[in-house]
């Protein structure tokens, strides 16, 4: 695999790229759906179930929730990364293969040591704000809001940085390139920049997101399918941001290293037909 540290200054933007994120969905969106849909009917199932039976109240804000969709968005994270990378690729066996191959065991490990990284800063948050905020003449839901995203922000900024470091390890494992903590964090380092921004961005905006459908429970009757409604728009929420974040990442990746599809010219794929000539007369 090539590897070329440097990006040209006719690179396309961030801006740029995240647009032809949001195309390539609108292109795969049978795909995405196929996803998306289960992760947000997991997330909004099980809102459903806690907030019908009382007796489960205590397991609301268990850990062991945030562990799980944490490792479900690590393998939707994964596939969509290869489905990104694998667009323009010809059928062979290598392709199919890497296309059918499921998440390696280092993602997962990745993603459960930046939520344990996440829950330990989690603490970090800074309490009163919303009143604070209130107290400037700021309308409620606005002050709830912009409450709960700023008590989130030191957290936020702390395990982005170190995301956005070794950010590119997570598409050399999809496109099976297993890469070193040392080598992804030199590969990265033309497009940090680009990178904070990107991870930082669309990790504020699930907050806001979170903030506002938490908020809209206070307005929605009490009733358990108000919380499974608010979840599963939150979670399909997330599912488009990393959909938007694994493309970038994936073409960010590609580009700095020249990865291509695997190619089929020695290995045609076992789906292909040939068409027998046969003589004539």
């Amino acid at each position: 695999m090539a590897n070329h540290l440097t990006l040209d200054q006719d690179e396309p933007s961030l801006l740029f790229k995240t647009v032809d994120a949001i195309a390539f969905l609108f292109r795969n969106r049978a795909g995405f759906w196929l996803g998306a849909l289960p992760l947000a009917g997991l997330g909004a199932a099980v809102a459903f179930l806690l907030e019908r039976h009382q007796q489960f109240a205590d397991l609301r804000n268990h850990w062991g929730w945030d562990l799980l969709f944490a490792l479900i968005y690590a393998m939707f994270l994964d596939r969509w990364m290869k489905i990104a990378l694998l667009e323009d690729a010809i059928a062979c066996d290598e392709v199919d293969n890497l296309r059918r191959s499921i998440i390696a065991v280092r993602f997962l490990v990745f993603a459960a040591c930046f939520l344990v990284l996440a829950m330990l800063m989690s603490a970090l948050r800074l309490e009163g704000i919303t009143e604070t905020l209130i107290g400037w003449h700021l309308p409620i839901a606005a002050a709830a809001i912009l409450g709960t995203i700023l008590s989130w922000l030191p957290h936020l900024f702390f395990w982005t940085t170190l995301v956005a470091l070794l950010a590119l390890m997570l598409p050399a494992l999809s496109a099976a390139e297993p890469t070193s903590v040392a080598h992804a964090w030199a590969l990265a380092r033309p497009v940090r920049a680009q990178l904070f921004r990107l991870i930082f961005g669309a990790a504020l905006l699930s907050f806001a997101v979170f903030a506002a459908t938490s908020f809209s429970l206070e307005l929605l009757p009490r009733k358990p399918w108000a919380a499974a409604a608010m979840a599963g728009a939150w979670r399909l929420f997330d599912c488009v941001m990393l959909a938007v974040v694994g493309y970038v990442l994936a073409m960010i990746w590609r580009d700095l290293t020249g990865w291509r599809p695997p190619d089929p010219a020695e290995h045609p794929s076992r789906n292909m037909k040939f068409q027998v000539r046969r003589p004539a007369g």
